[in-house]
């Protein structure tokens, strides 16, 4: 009755025959504000019942607030009212917590208008659990993809929860006051603050989860047996021997005392609250019965480190439907063979509960109130690092790297693979956290990368990021990593991740070496790179690997003296230092096997923070003096970075310096003038409503209606016609104007005068027909039409393009046109919506950009007319997620603006973005 629907369980049900189909893609598992979780979806007749009793069970003053007056109980004719919707003019959706609906909203559009009176409705159980304002988030997406542009509200004036949903929300809210009841309105278009709100709201839900399941007060563990090494009894182990100092208990039903611990035979017995369960069962069916009891004993949070659920990559990886929250119809077959994962995230999410796994290693954190919840059997060392990994293995790797550089570990988790919990609840976790100085990820796949990036934005202004990106040609997940397939390139998203400020590395060791050096000595103040040794030969080394490394060198010293006495090289690091010169210093040093260097690097690294410099040093000596420094080095945090190669003491001080270079761009996006995004939405829709269009494939649009959806973000198609023989094209010339080009409209030659698919600068009428017939005879392979257009001013050819990428959702990508790009992929890719520094730094990404500035004597290109075009492009891939694909190709970028020459856009059936204007939990595509 009250349970979900399944994604591919019929269309339009309960609605009449002008019904929308059942609108799948608008089901969503919500995060609630006390970090909780529930389950969102539209209404279905079938909810009668379940609507009957949540209105019941309100007291009286709630249904008189919603209702404005006594309703003991709806009437038959209410209900049909309230569940018999068409999802396009009547819209309803439910909050469900098991069985049990606890929240409504509504909207019903006033005839004719483009406005909807909306409503909502919340269990007074769930009263201050944001549920209003999530409703709210997801009625006025539901809305703008209806073409809704403004919802009102009567409200009374005693009803203060109601009114501050609405005006807390971040839209731009009128108030009157008629006839002893409150008049709400306001356009429901997204506005930056509005933005800023729900970021906010989803960060406090997320992080509030995260430090329920990270600091509970009661722990339970499930799956202990008599046999010392089961994975519950080390868990269990772990958990004491760090000392723990909340309450523990152990749920068995074969044993009345399992190590030391008096058993309780369910987890319902266990005496008071439990925040958190580990159930350390083999098997996955039994680990998903054991999670839908716990959520019905009010246990909030689960860790699953068990590894049963690794064949569960299948259905849904490729076509970028997800496991819960209904993301659209799943793969033939998926309906009736759900995935085990996904079978454990949708009974988590029924229940309530967030899962941190399957196949985690667990978590751990130092300090004063230390806990150990990992199959790892020691804490490491404390500190202010914070650790995250995702499959058990890398995870594991993670810690050893650190533990084996003396890195002070503040806190470790395992996401497994992270079906409900990711890497990203982490990262909000940890962003209000004091005591992290540095972050440190290993990321082997990604489900949100766009709503990772949009939190690394805001983390990176605060504290360095570093993320282990392991090697790779492709985007494949690993075993039981449910993720929507991209259609891009590797290293589109690496660009991505690069333009959030992360700093990228390709190893345990490279990550290890950049986090050691960032914790120690924090961010520099600068990019001025000083190299200083005491060898020709070592600076040698020094200086080649800092060019390849990209570093700015200011100062190469190579005068100190190669002495058994080290304060030779102490005073010139001190000369170097104290100019105010440099901002790093790269010390090479080769062991005379003299005194001990460990006094001497410490002496350097207290000259060092003097003077404001970071210090990292190379040694090059015996194993025996080397391992010696490394122990003095792990020991101390007052000691400077320490390497046995100028290659790997220049890749340390290079991660260093990325970690200040931040993310690219700011918060405020850039907009534009002259943009009809109502004219693009119709335009839109009417083609994805056409006959046969729903659940097609894409959809390419013809020229003129391309031409047309360019025209309402102020873009303009250079004029062409497509002719069917001689005369058609003299007649088009005609219209146009001479001189023309002449191309054929096939994809692959109507941009390739060396294929010849191209004729230009055709001067009159006589050529026009010599050119025509030519091009019939030599292209007689391909069955294309040909086209007349209008000739444009010369310049540089370009190529923009947005694609609507599952995991990414809209991607902007820039290129020169021509066969190097496409031979050599030199394509920059960004997402929008862009602002002006972002747009800048996406046109200079391509090598070949560099014709754009000019280049061997030719004057330089209109940038300023460019980025105003990939703006706008942007900006409309960002407000139509219809748009599957739009290409133009060539933009020709000459002296004083630029022209499009040629396009192509491609529409379908909007998808659930990851990351959209509604905070949901994407469950297995989460990053």
């Amino acid at each position: 009755m009250g349970a979900r629907r399944d994604a591919g369980s019929g269309a339009g049900a309960g609605g009449t025959a002008a019904s929308a189909a059942y609108p799948a893609h608008w089901e969503a598992d919500i995060a609630l504000s006390d970090g909780s979780a529930a389950h969102l979806r539209p209404i279905l007749p079938s909810d009668a019942d379940a609507l009957q009793r949540f209105h019941t069970a309100q007291s009286e003053h709630s249904r008189y607030l919603r209702f404005f007056a006594p309703m003991p109980e709806l009437s038959p004719r209410d209900l049909t009212r309230f569940t018999v919707v068409d999802h396009r003019d009547r819209v309803a959706l439910i909050v469900l917590i098991g069985e049990d609906i606890v929240a409504v909203g509504r909207f019903d559009r006033l005839e004719g208008t483009a406005e909807a009176e909306v409503a909502f409705n919340v269990a007074d159980s769930q009263q201050g659990k944001g549920l209003g304002s999530v409703l709210l988030e997801h009625l006025a997406a539901a809305a703008r993809e209806r073409g809704v542009a403004t919802f009102v509200a009567d409200v009374l004036p005693q009803n203060s929860r109601m009114i501050n949903v609405f005006t807390d929300a971040g839209f731009d809210v009128r108030r009157t006051y008629d006839d002893g009841v409150v008049v709400v309105e306001f356009s429901i278009d997204p506005t930056e603050r509005s933005r800023a709100v729900i970021a906010e709201r989803e960060h406090r839900a997320e992080a509030r989860a995260m430090e329920r399941m990270l600091h509970p007060a009661s722990i339970a563990v499930l799956g202990v047996s008599s046999h010392r090494d089961s994975m519950g009894g080390r868990i269990l182990r772990h958990i004491e021997q760090a000392g723990y100092d909340g309450e523990l208990h152990v749920v068995a039903r074969d044993a009345l005392e399992l190590q030391g611990h008096s058993t309780h035979s369910r987890i319902a017995d266990v005496p008071g609250p439990v925040d958190l369960a580990v159930i350390a069962l083999a098997r996955a069916e039994d680990c998903i019965a054991a999670v839908e009891e716990c959520g019905r004993a009010g246990v909030r949070a689960v860790l699953l480190p068990t590894e049963a659920f690794a064949e569960t990559a299948g259905a849904g990886a490729a076509d970028g439907h997800g496991a819960a929250g209904g993301r659209g119809a799943p793969a033939p077959g998926a309906a009736e063979r759900p995935s085990l994962q996904r079978r454990l995230v949708s009974a988590a999410r029924r229940e309530g509960v967030r899962v941190l796994g399957p196949g985690s290693l667990g978590f751990l954190r130092t300090g004063e109130h230390a806990l150990n919840a990992s199959l790892v059997p020691h804490l490491p060392r404390a500190g202010g690092v914070a650790l995250a990994g995702q499959s058990g293995a890398l995870s594991a790797m993670l810690l050893g790297g650190v533990e084996s550089r003396g890195i002070g570990v503040h806190e470790f988790v395992s996401v497994g693979n992270r079906a409900d919990v990711s890497l990203n609840d982490t990262l909000q976790h940890w962003q209000d956290d004091e005591d992290v100085r540095v972050i440190a990820l290993s990321l082997e796949s990604m489900g949100n990368p766009r709503k990772f990036t949009r939190i690394a934005r805001r983390i990176t202004r605060e504290r360095p990021l570093v993320v282990l990106r392991p090697p790779g040609t492709t985007t494949a997940a690993p075993p039981g990593h449910d993720v929507r397939s991209s259609q891009l390139p590797r290293r589109a998203l690496d660009q991505v991740l690069l333009s959030a400020g992360v700093v990228p590395t390709l190893s345990v060791d490279q990550l290890t070496d950049v986090v050691d050096a960032l914790d120690r000595q924090g961010v520099p103040p600068g990019d001025r790179v000083g190299l200083l040794a005491n060898t020709a030969a070592l600076g040698e080394s020094l200086r080649g690997a800092a060019d390849a490394a990209g570093l700015r060198v200011v100062r190469d010293e190579r005068r100190a003296l190669l002495s058994t006495d080290p304060r030779f090289v102490e005073r010139a690091f001190t000369s170097l230092a104290a100019l105010g010169e440099v901002d790093v210093v790269v010390l090479a040093v080769l062991d005379a096997l003299g005194e001990d260097l460990s006094a001497s690097l410490a002496r350097m690294a207290r000259t060092a923070r003097g003077a404001d410099v970071r210090l990292v040093v190379c040694v090059v000596t015996d194993l025996d003096r080397f391992e010696s420094l490394e122990r003095a080095t792990r020991s101390s945090d007052e000691m400077p970075p320490l390497h046995p190669t100028p290659v790997l003491a220049v890749r340390a001080a290079a991660g260093m310096l990325a970690a200040r270079r931040g993310a690219v761009g700011g918060d405020e996006p850039a907009s534009r003038e002259g943009i009809d995004r109502e004219a693009a939405r119709r335009i839109v829709q009417t083609e994805i409503s056409a006959p046969g269009a729903l659940g097609a494939a894409p959809r390419a649009l013809d020229q003129q209606r391309t031409g047309a959806l360019l025209e309402t973000y102020g873009l303009h198609l250079l004029p062409s016609r497509t002719v069917s023989d001689a005369d058609d094209a003299v007649r088009a010339a005609s219209e146009i104007g001479y001189p023309v080009a002449l191309k054929s409209t096939d994809p692959v030659l109507s941009h390739r005068s060396d294929l010849g698919g191209v004729r230009l600068d055709i001067p009159d009428a006589v050529q026009l027909r010599h050119a025509f017939a030519a091009m019939r005879r030599d292209l007689a392979f391909s069955s294309a039409d040909l086209a007349v257009q209008a000739m444009a001013a010369p310049g540089i050819p370009v190529v923009v393009r947005s694609v609507e990428d599952p995991p990414l959702g809209p991607v902007l990508a820039f290129s020169l046109a021509g066969d190097a790009t496409d031979l050599l992929d030199d394509v920059a890719y960004a997402i929008p919506p862009l602002d002006d520094e972002s747009v800048r730094r996406l046109i200079d990404g391509p090598a070949t950009s560099v014709k754009l500035r000019g280049h061997l004597g030719l004057p330089a290109a209109d940038r300023a007319r460019l980025e105003d075009l990939v703006i706008r492009v942007g900006l409309m891939a960002e407000d139509l997620p219809e748009l599957h694909s739009l290409v133009l190709h060539p933009v020709v970028v000459g002296r004083g603006g630029c022209t499009i020459i040629g396009a192509r856009a491609e529409v379908a059936q909007a998808p659930n973005r990851t990351d959209s204007l509604r905070r949901t939990l994407s469950g297995p595509a989460s990053a």
